[in-house]
């Protein structure tokens, strides 16, 4: 490659100035009276006590993912000879399932940068979130700096407890549009020191490269922030452990190739420095995440039926049969009475839903006044 400037760290390709650029928390009272069965002494609470005994040593160990945002360009000579090494410790770490990464290109020095001209706004927001005056720019969970020695940084933030879980499903209307869905569990006071915001911000991986990636490719390059250039704002309170969801609509551009699309989500304090610490990310391949949809029926039938898996693995699995023209909703409730997951079901569906090892109560509640209920129980 003539005419590439040899790398130097800690040197940076310097900008032209540029400018700046719902959650619901579930009700604490349940309705929903716990079955005869389930009562102390019966035999189906004795035969699954070791599940909850299971659940409580699993309530307090959040695994931290670190978030790894890096700033870049692809005229940028410095960003380019990073790569290698910025790639050998992505890949390391993907695999390990511990980072979760987001590329954000800028507008220098080269202007033309395609990944940056896809989408400016969001992509400007980013970096002067963290006032970015030079590339390349690393940002570890938000507050250390992993340019030029990025494992240094990762392992320092990989040492900090982690009290927030976070868990990402999908639910497709069409095949390039539907909602995500964010179930956000603080498992105690996070300290935070400025307002929390949640993000999930789409990547796609093997995108063809140009300028000094020509005849290679753009890793992790950004493509839409689903919650906008601000996020959305969410607040744990006690008594904890404390549970917030949050949803967000996606539309795929056709242009984006759907397998190599990956999503990172993460809440981070938003506000000045130095308050912008990432609490915790999570990373999957899009079409990966546990979805919840199903046909609607072609035949009649009488009543809502409802079936779950037990146990399910990881996920709990419910499937729901309603009248042509019926809708509903879909409500989980753990043995306190607390509502852990709650949906509208506006057809027929197979539905999934990310839950802790336990015993939960489903609930749904057709549109013509009937309700059904049943047991489950969910193992990792």
């Amino acid at each position: 490659m003539s005419g590439i400037e040899r790398f130097s760290p800690g040197r940076r390709c310097t900008p032209v100035s540029g400018a700046s650029p719902g959650w619901s928390r579930p009700p604490s009272d349940s309705p929903f009276p716990i079955p005869e069965s389930l009562k102390e002494g019966s035999l189906e609470m004795r035969g699954i006590v070791f599940v909850l005994l299971l659940c409580s040593t699993l309530s307090f160990a959040a695994d931290r993912v670190v978030l790894v945002e890096d700033f870049t360009n692809s005229g940028c000579g410095y960003c380019w000879q990073f790569e290698p090494t910025l790639n050998s410790f992505v890949d390391t770490h993907l695999a390990s399932g511990d980072i979760s990464v987001c590329r954000v290109h800028v507008n220098w020095p080269s202007g033309s940068d395609p990944i940056y001209l896809a989408n400016p706004t969001e992509q400007r927001a980013r970096w002067t979130f963290y006032n970015v005056t030079g590339v390349p720019t690393i940002k570890v969970d938000g507050i250390l700096s992993g340019y030029p020695n990025i494992q240094a940084a990762f392992n320092s933030r990989s040492a900090v407890p982690c009290h927030l879980d976070i868990h990402v499903a999908r639910n497709p209307i069409s095949g390039t549009t539907g909602e995500i869905s964010i179930r956000m569990i603080a498992e105690q006071d996070l300290q935070a020191a400025a307002t929390l915001r949640v993000f999930a911000i789409l990547v796609e991986d093997n995108v063809p490269g140009a300028g000094l990636w020509a005849g290679s490719e753009f890793m992790q390059a950004f493509r839409d922030n689903l919650f906008g250039t601000a996020g959305s704002e969410v607040s744990f309170s006690a008594p904890y452990p404390d549970t917030v969801y949050a949803s967000a609509q996606y539309s795929l551009n056709p242009d984006w190739n759907v397998n190599e699309l990956r999503l990172v989500t993460f809440v981070q304090e938003y506000a000045g420095a130095p308050n912008k610490e990432v609490m915790n990310a999570h990373f999957a391949d899009f079409l990966d995440l546990q979805t919840g949809i199903g046909e609607c029926p072609s035949e009649e039938i009488e009543g809502a039926v409802m079936s779950v898996v037990n146990p399910s693995r990881g996920f709990l699995s419910i499937a729901l049969e309603l009248p042509s023209g019926s809708a509903g909703h879909l409500q989980v409730y753990d043995l306190g009475g607390r509502i852990v997951a709650e949906r509208a079901v506006g057809c027929s569906s197979d539905i999934g839903i990310d839950l802790d090892t336990g015993m939960y109560l489903v609930r749904f509640s057709c549109d013509d006044g009937s309700v059904t209920t049943a047991q489950a129980v969910v193992m990792r």
